[in-house]
C-alpha cells in the first residue's frame, strides 16, 4: 500500500511542476500574480519554467525506468536550451549576448553529451 501511495504522489507532483513549467515557459502571465507582486520578468519566469518541465521529466524517468539518469538529465539540459533558444530568437526577451551565447552552446554539448 506504501508503494502505491509513493507512485501516486511521484505521479502528481510529475503532473504538477509539468503543467507549471509549461505555463510558466509559454504563458508567464497568466500565474504571474500568484507568485510575486513585483513586474513580470519573462526571461526568469521561462527559465524557472525549464527547470520545473526539467525536473518532472527527470522525476517520470525514475518513476518509469524509460530512460537512464543521464539521458533523462541530457533531455532536461536540452530543455533548458530550448527554451534558451525561444527566449532569444522567437519573443526576444532573453539578450543575445556572447555569455548567454557561449552558455547555450555549452550547455547544448552536454546535453548531447549526456544523451547519446
Amino acid at each position: 500500500m506504501s508503494e502505491f501511495f509513493h507512485r501516486f504522489a511521484l505521479g502528481f507532483a510529475i503532473i504538477v511542476l509539468g503543467l507549471w513549467g509549461v505555463v510558466l515557459i509559454v504563458r508567464p502571465e497568466l500565474v504571474h500574480s500568484y507568485l510575486s507582486n513585483e513586474e513580470i520578468n519573462h526571461t526568469y519566469a521561462a527559465m524557472m519554467g525549464a527547470a520545473l518541465l526539467g525536473l518532472a521529466l527527470m522525476s517520470a524517468a525514475m518513476l518509469t525506468s524509460l530512460l537512464s539518469p543521464a539521458r533523462a538529465l541530457g533531455l532536461a539540459v536540452a530543455i533548458l536550451v530550448g527554451t534558451t533558444i525561444y527566449l532569444m530568437f522567437f519573443t526576444h526577451h532573453m539578450l543575445v549576448t556572447p555569455l548567454t551565447s557561449m552558455s547555450m552552446v555549452a550547455a547544448g554539448a552536454v546535453a548531447i553529451f549526456l544523451m547519446f
